[in-house]
């Protein structure tokens, strides 16, 4: 399965599919350290990945290409536009 990364506002990377759906996240901690994590229902896509720690997103990365089988890439990171003037 391909997936992308994007960071966002909380200094996190969100994993999601082609269709956007989430995957997990990266997150950085204290130490510089990267981890995954997920929620309860990305779960059981991601049981064997291992998690951590990476000293880059990067590594992160290549850990859930492995367990997912498909390319792993950075997107653009997403920007909230407010709709009303």
């Amino acid at each position: 399965m391909d997936t992308t990364v994007r960071p966002n506002l909380s200094n996190r990377w969100g994993v999601t599919d082609l269709l956007e759906r989430s995957i997990c996240s990266i997150v950085r901690d204290p130490n510089d350290q990267f981890w995954i994590v997920m929620t309860a229902d990305e779960l059981p896509q991601m049981n064997d990945v291992r998690r951590g720690p990476f000293k880059t997103v990067e590594g992160a990365m290549a850990a859930i290409e492995k367990n997912l089988n498909g390319s792993c890439r950075h997107g653009t990171a997403i920007r909230l536009i407010d709709a009303f003037p």
